[in-house]
């Protein structure tokens, strides 16, 4: 009597009708051995949710037991519903064939019938079976997260717990998977959505860190999720997450880390400006912290300019501290606060002419002379020839790029049909040559090379030139009103609008010198 030991798989264990296909795959197995009198099934193996394609046959137990089996001869007969269940991989599954049959073990499948290697057609039938069933694997991978990237296009939930911002809504649609279970959309909860707007708002315009923000957003009663407070990894994912945008994170859609599903409005909470903006300042303050220099980065405190004021002397940057002074008013002691910057690198240099200022007086002086500055510039001007002028420039490289993805789409459907066309040429089956077919394939992989480079490229490009056209769009948007929005701002809020617009303020005896950043300076040469 031969030994048969059979092998039933599913790929996924929430495959659809699971219960059902490892029974149907063992009754049929069942129902040929019967029809061989001298077989006896007398093992079997069971691999659930085992991908064929994905998972390398070294790492399939089942597989490996086989191997080992065959070895110390304890089988005849290896059994299967079909060959595609020992595995789905051009590269492995008939080398794991051909080491069964060169172990003197003969491999069965219920509808495809005996694989041998007796000859070297053999070998050539088996690449081609494995290679097409690898084909079908990657076929059915496409399927399926097509189906998915169409579900997200529409704004159909994928699973999960819902980030904070967004709530799930269960639709009156059949899921495509599971006919007993309703498809399900995200959508922006109301008062979780505020929250994230609001975030945002402390973090660009008040130049508040997570810290900061945490802190103001539980002592000024707001409550997350479940009435919980509020902590600092939530504000970081919050201000680092596409999905306020409408890019909804989504790892395995492309299988690359930062993937997201496919763009959907109804996501949307900030605009792309905002959200730009926030990842512009993380990164910005990621390079100072990195280099030890806050430049540009306001500091806790009374003083408006700390920070950003420096010494003119040796340009040292300037420490911000107060002293006490009494004052004796009708009888009564008065103690009053009196702030300064000060040079923390004069230590009696006579090349420093002053190292102590007044920051109350100073700090009215300059921002009073900012305010007369900015009343001169011509704000329309600056949006056509700067904001408008990029936006232009922008739109014209994401146009060359879809026109280079569209190129390299067109190559690479043909590129497919010359790989399907491979399996008929070494069968005879095929017009062309596998010399022709090669020749082609090479020609057309070399058309893909440098496009793809260009692609790349120009991704990169689009990415620079997005930022520089919302950067520049915000300082306009900002500018507009500036007084007025100053005036009616607390002190966090305006040294962080004069954060944005200076870059440095050199101190010296008598004298300012107010270095604005290369937007206002180049509004200001337009005045002039």
């Amino acid at each position: 009597m031969k030994r048969v030991w059979c092998l039933y798989r599913v790929s996924t264990k929430g495959q659809v009708n699971i219960d059902e296909d490892i029974p149907m795959q063992k009754n049929a197995c069942f129902e040929f051995v019967n029809k061989h009198r001298d077989w006896e099934i007398t093992n079997e193996l069971y691999e659930r949710g085992i991908s064929g394609w994905s998972k390398k046959a070294t790492e399939r137990d089942a597989l490996n037991d086989i191997r080992e089996a065959a070895v110390n001869r304890e089988f005849d007969v290896l059994l299967v519903f079909m060959f595609d269940r020992i595995g789905r991989r051009e590269d492995e599954t008939p080398f794991v064939i051909n080491f069964l049959v060169e172990n003197e073990v003969e491999v069965w499948s219920v509808n495809e019938g005996q694989r041998k290697i007796e000859q070297h057609v053999d070998k050539l039938i088996n690449y081609i079976s494995s290679w097409q069933s690898s084909g079908e694997s990657i076929k059915t991978s496409m399927r399926v997260r097509e189906q998915k990237k169409q579900l997200s296009e529409q704004g159909y939930f994928q699973g999960g717990a819902a980030p904070f911002g967004y709530k799930i809504i269960e639709t009156d649609q059949v899921h495509w998977k599971d006919k007993d279970r309703k498809i399900k959309i995200l959508i922006p909860d109301e008062y979780e959505s505020n929250i994230v707007k609001l975030i945002y708002n402390l973090y660009i315009e008040r130049n508040y860190g997570y810290r900061k923000i945490v802190d103001y957003l539980n002592q000024n009663g707001y409550r997350g999720r479940n009435n919980k407070l509020f902590r600092v990894n939530l504000v970081q994912r919050t201000l680092e997450n596409p999905i306020f945008i409408g890019r909804k994170r989504y790892k395995s859609f492309k299988g690359d880390e930062g993937d997201t599903q496919p763009y959907n409005e109804t996501l949307r909470i900030v605009s792309d400006e905002v959200f730009n903006k926030v990842q512009e300042m993380k990164q910005r303050r990621k390079e100072a912290i990195t280099e030890q220099d806050r430049t540009g980065i306001p500091l806790a405190g009374k003083l408006m300019f700390s920070g950003m004021a420096y010494c003119q002397y040796c340009g040292s940057k300037l420490s911000g501290n107060y002293l006490y002074r009494t004052e004796d008013r009708n009888g009564v002691e008065y103690k009053n606060i009196i702030y300064r910057y000060r040079c923390p690198l004069n230590n009696g240099n006579i090349d420093h002419d002053k190292n102590t200022w007044g920051a109350k007086r100073l700090d009215k002086d300059i921002i009073n002379s900012i305010k007369n500055i900015l009343k001169n510039l011509d704000i329309n001007q600056f949006i056509d020839t700067s904001v408008n002028k990029k936006k232009v420039k922008f739109e014209s490289k994401v146009t060359n790029l879809k026109n280079l993805e569209k190129e390299k789409n067109q190559f690479t459907k043909q590129l497919e049909k010359l790989n399907m066309e491979i399996a008929s040429s070494l069968i005879g089956q095929s017009s062309f040559t596998p010399e022709q077919l090669s020749a082609a394939i090479n020609h057309i992989e070399a058309q893909i090379q440098p496009l793809t480079a260009k692609i790349e490229a120009l991704k990169k490009e689009i990415e620079i030139e997005k930022d520089n056209y919302f950067d520049v769009k915000f300082t306009a948007d900002e500018l507009k009103n500036w007084e007025e929005k100053f005036d009616l701002a607390d002190d966090d809020l305006k040294k962080a609008m004069l954060s944005r617009i200076i870059d440095k303020v050199l101190l010296g005896k008598d004298k300012v010198n107010i270095q604005f950043n290369f937007m206002i300076e180049e509004l200001l040469n337009n005045v002039k």
